[in-house]
């Protein structure tokens, strides 16, 4: 079973409106379905434009006075079709629950997913009611996907360990950058990107003492990381360039530009590694 993306995450937050104006008016991220699910309501945000059939980017649940967004899980494409997937990981004696939810190290909750078949929506369930919500289609959604999900965590080993025994992730790498010892787990054989790496789904940034496995921040993908630093500064945004190009968005979440067809180079102001306690290099 190989992981393929990630296709959305779920995020807990005390002001889901607050949190579906900035996505629309900051990155044109729209409401395409909300409703009960299981009996929470919940939010579905996403692009019309980009997404087949309009799957989700981000599901926002709402969890009053919490004082910062919580990651609630990470949905994961899988190279299987999930009810395959699901059965083959009990069969290795994982965990899934009925939601398709795996337990990683940390707490970190992981959904299996599928890039073109994800599992229906349940029907005959009085406590699932999704409707539809209208959409602009004029509205410009500069966010094209989720490039990666960093995290914090309070070691790193558990969780490569992890990956590579349930997706079959074959290729470590630690690197430090900007003061922070930084960890990714990856496949040898996948693509290479336009600046020559393979990149990472899940970053994983050190913090020693850290209760469990948190969210750093979420990469969207953009077709043009330059033009959209651009068009996100006419909007009046302000994008931290010297620091990763990140963007501090409600409920302390940070958000990064990103993109799988123009990267940042080593050496660009969004992407320079600073003083490396080591030599930075490729993979």
């Amino acid at each position: 079973m190989r992981f393929e993306r990630i296709t959305h995450a779920a995020l807990d937050l005390s002001s889901p409106t607050r949190m579906e104006r900035y996505l629309r008016d900051t990155f044109g991220l729209q409401l395409l379905r909300q409703g009960y699910w299981k009996g929470e309501y919940v939010r579905v945000m996403g692009s019309p434009v980009h997404q087949r059939d309009n799957p989700p980017m981000l599901i926002l649940y709402n969890r009053p006075f919490i004082p910062r967004a919580r990651l609630r899980y990470i949905a994961v494409a899988v190279s299987m079709d999930v009810p395959d997937a699901v059965v083959d990981l009990r069969r290795r004696g994982y965990e899934v629950d009925g939601d398709d939810i795996i337990s990683a190290p940390g707490g970190l909750r992981i959904k299996i997913d599928h890039l073109t078949r994800p599992r229906p929506m349940p029907t005959g369930d009085p406590s699932t009611k999704m409707a539809d919500a209208p959409v602009d289609a004029s509205l410009e959604c500069l966010v094209r996907g989720i490039h990666h999900i960093a995290l914090d965590v309070a070691s790193h080993e558990p969780m490569l360990s992890w990956c590579q025994a349930v997706f079959g992730m074959d290729f470590k790498r630690m690197f430090d950058r900007r003061g922070e010892y930084i960890a990714t787990m990856r496949y040898s054989d996948s693509a290479l990107d336009a600046v020559g790496r393979r990149p990472g789904f899940t970053p994983l940034f050190l913090r020693h003492g850290n209760p469990g496995t948190t969210l750093n921040h979420i990469a969207f993908d953009f077709a043009d990381a330059d033009g959209a630093i651009v068009e996100l500064e006419s909007r009046g945004v302000k994008v931290d360039l010297p620091q990763d190009a990140m963007i501090h968005g409600p409920e302390e979440m940070w958000y990064q530009i990103d993109s799988r067809d123009t990267p940042y180079p080593i050496g660009h102001p969004a992407n320079d590694p600073g003083v490396p306690l080591f030599p930075y290099r490729y993979d």
